[in-house]
C-alpha cells in the first residue's frame, strides 16, 4: 500500500486498503509473540477494530503500517501481561533442520526447541517483543523503537539483555557444542 498523506483522514477505502495490505504481516508478528493462533487472530482483529475507531486521530507522523503495528504490539504486550500462561507452539521447529532418521537426534532437536521456547517465554514482555522483532522479523532498531514507543537506545538495550538472558538459560547447549 502506498503511503498517502492521510493525516487525520483515513477514509473507509484507505482503511480497507490497509487491512488488505497489512493484516497478514501484523498477524504473523503477533503470532510470534503470543504463540497461539487463536489469540493472535483475536488480537489482530482487535487492533484493526481499535484503529478503525480512532482513524480520525491518525496524525500521519508515521506510515499507516507503523501506526497499526504500534496498536497491535501494545495489545499483544497487554495481553501477555494479563495472561502469564501461554499455549506455545515451537518458535522454530528445530527438528526440521535435521534431515535425519536418527531418533536420538530428533529427540535432542525437540528438547532444544522446547528449551528455546521456554527461554523466550521467560523474557520480560518488552525484551521478548524486541527479540522477536529483531531476530525473527529482522527489523532495524530504529523501526523497533518506533513501533514500541521507546528510544533506539532502549531497543538496543532490550535486545542485548534478551540475548544475555537467552545465552545464560541455554548455556548448557552451547557448552555441549563447544566440547
Amino acid at each position: 500500500m502506498k503511503n498517502r498523506d492521510l493525516r487525520g483522514n483515513i477514509d473507509d477505502e484507505a482503511f480497507k486498503d490497509a487491512i488488505v495490505s497489512y493484516k497478514e504481516r501484523i498477524f504473523l508478528v503477533i503470532l510470534k509473540y503470543v504463540r497461539n493462533r487463536d489469540d493472535a487472530k483475536d488480537i489482530t482483529q482487535e487492533a484493526f477494530l481499535r484503529a478503525y475507531r480512532s482513524r480520525n486521530s491518525f496524525r500521519g507522523d508515521s506510515s499507516i503500517y507503523t501506526w497499526l503495528f504500534k496498536i497491535a504490539v501494545n495489545l499483544a504486550l497487554n495481553f501477555k501481561e494479563r495472561s502469564r500462561v501461554s499455549d506455545l507452539t515451537s518458535i522454530e521447529n528445530l527438528s526440521q533442520l535435521y534431515s535425519t532418521s536418527d531418533p536420538s537426534e530428533a529427540a535432542r532437536s525437540n528438547e532444544i526447541s522446547r528449551s528455546v521456547d521456554q527461554a523466550v517465554r521467560l523474557l520480560p514482555p518488552r525484551q521478548r517483543m524486541t527479540f522477536v522483532l529483531r531476530y525473527y522479523e529482522e527489523k532495524p532498531f530504529s523501526e523497533i523503537s518506533e513501533n514500541l514507543g521507546i528510544t533506539e537506545g532502549a531497543a538496543k538495550a532490550n535486545y542485548h539483555q534478551a540475548l544475555k538472558k537467552l545465552k545464560y538459560r541455554l548455556r548448557h547447549y552451547t557448552e555441549d557444542m563447544n566440547r
